[in-house]
């Protein structure tokens, strides 16, 4: 039980962060997603995963079974590849919160999690977390991006949409041939460098781009680009993340 509660206090301040940083001012996820894909195929990585990961919030969504389940397959539909096996739907129920986490496999690539919650304060809301994961290699996060999108409008759900692609390519690269990496995805992106860091192998930047609308603020500054290196001695690849405008996954 604490351990759930942890998990809905950490969703709720995630979700009021996100909000809060958050510029709204017309964010394209087709436009930010072909963006974060041209970038990373500059790097010449071979693609393993992307990710298209949304925060939503609704005044008249209600976390009932029955309606978190119709969201569901809607998106999975949306998607529009493969046969989605029947969602797994698990209850949430805590003393301010109540709704519901779901799993969907859509194919042997592909995998929708989701939890919506409604908060017991009248007033409030619902709140949404949904990951749309892609292994197959060949990933389509502007076309995912854009469908999802679509169906969330339909429920009159706000949103916003976070992609991120991740790869590898084989060896370890020194500091030349890691700016070098950088300097094509972000030249492609046409991305400006806000801040960086290089820390014991992993180096991250934060940038903007002013071809990707809607970004972050971070001390006063714009972002809406990041990428992300790291070696992993134990396959001999060094990993790479380009994500808009956060990087997301574990890295």
């Amino acid at each position: 039980m604490k351990r759930l509660l942890a998990f809905i206090f950490v969703f709720v301040l995630v979700i009021s962060i996100f909000y809060v940083l958050m510029h709204k001012n017309g964010r394209d996820p087709r436009t930010a997603a072909e963006t974060v894909m041209r970038a990373f195929e500059m790097t010449g990585a071979v693609t393993v995963s992307s990710e298209v990961y949304i925060r939503g919030r609704a005044a008249d969504f209600r976390p009932d079974e029955e309606t978190s389940l119709g969201l569901l397959r809607e998106l999975a539909a949306g998607i529009g590849e493969g046969r989605s096996g029947d969602p797994a739907c698990s209850p949430i129920d805590t003393d301010f919160a109540a709704g519901h986490e779901i799993n969907c496999i859509i194919d042997e690539n592909k995998k929708i999690h989701m939890t919506v919650l409604e908060q017991k304060e009248p007033g409030t809301g619902s709140m949404l977390l949904i990951s749309l994961l892609d292994i197959s290699g060949e990933p389509a996060p502007a076309r995912y991006a854009e469908a999802m999108s679509s169906v969330l409008e339909k429920h009159g759900i706000g949103h916003e949409i976070n992609i991120t692609v991740a790869g590898f390519v084989e060896g370890k690269l020194d500091d030349d041939e890691t700016a070098d990496v950088f300097d094509r995805a972000m030249k492609s992106a046409g991305a400006l460098r806000i801040e960086g860091m290089d820390d014991n192998g992993l180096v991250s930047i934060s940038a903007f781009s002013p071809n990707i609308s809607g970004y972050l603020r971070t001390g006063g500054k714009k972002v809406n680009f990041s990428m992300a290196s790291r070696y992993n001695s134990f396959e001999d690849r060094t990993y790479i993340w380009i994500a808009s405008p956060v990087i997301t996954a574990e890295y």
